[in-house]
């Protein structure tokens, strides 16, 4: 709960701080969709679907939500038998862009933007697979919360491939992740 509401905090104060300057290529109210794809093959198959839309709020601030999807599947070795999960529930983040047009005052452009995030996960996991004595029947909520940050460099106006590196600040077993958690991504605007 005291996560919760840090991260509440946090939220409102930068809506306090934000100036709400109009630029020529301003992205504030412009919409946007992340198509979040892992996907890992061998003796165990790993695919994660997660797409979300964003919204800037400001063209430093934007939130973003979407579905989560995770199958997993696992061949037996001596050591473990197969199995195959489902997981799946909801994602949301905030992201505030702590610099801007960073390719301006850079030597090289290494990146266009530094920015912090922080996200919440809701995950609906299959107690056989991820709750000791990983027996029983049934499903259990995960309820993660992840921090970070990163960099962008635009392509073109508005497009952007992103940088990110998050900790789960949670640290549950019931954790998806192992720390830190590394993305790649690209947001297409519409």
């Amino acid at each position: 709960m005291k996560k919760i509401l840090l991260v509440m905090l946090f939220a409102s104060l930068t809506f306090t701080l934000l100036a709400q300057e109009e630029e020529e290529n301003s992205r504030k109210g412009k919409i946007f969709f992340i198509p979040e794809i892992w996907m890992s093959f061998g003796n165990s198959t790993y695919i994660d679907l997660a797409p979300m839309v964003g919204y800037h709020i400001f063209d430093r601030l934007v939130v973003g939500l979407g579905p989560h999807y995770i199958y997993q599947s696992v061949k037996s070795t001596p050591y473990y038998p197969a199995y195959q999960s489902h997981s799946y529930g909801l994602k949301g983040f905030t992201r505030f862009s702590l610099l801007t047009n960073a390719e301006e005052w850079l030597p090289i452009k290494l990146f266009s933007e530094l920015y912090v995030q922080g996200e919440y996960e809701g995950l609906s996991l299959e107690n056989e697979y991820y709750v000791p004595p990983y027996n029983e029947e049934g499903r259990t909520m995960y309820h993660g919360f992840l921090v970070g940050g990163g960099v962008a460099q635009r392509i073109g106006m508005y497009n952007t491939i992103t940088f990110t590196v998050l900790w789960d600040v949670t640290e549950s077993y019931l954790s998806p992740y192992s720390n830190p958690v590394f993305r790649v991504g690209f947001n297409a605007f519409l």
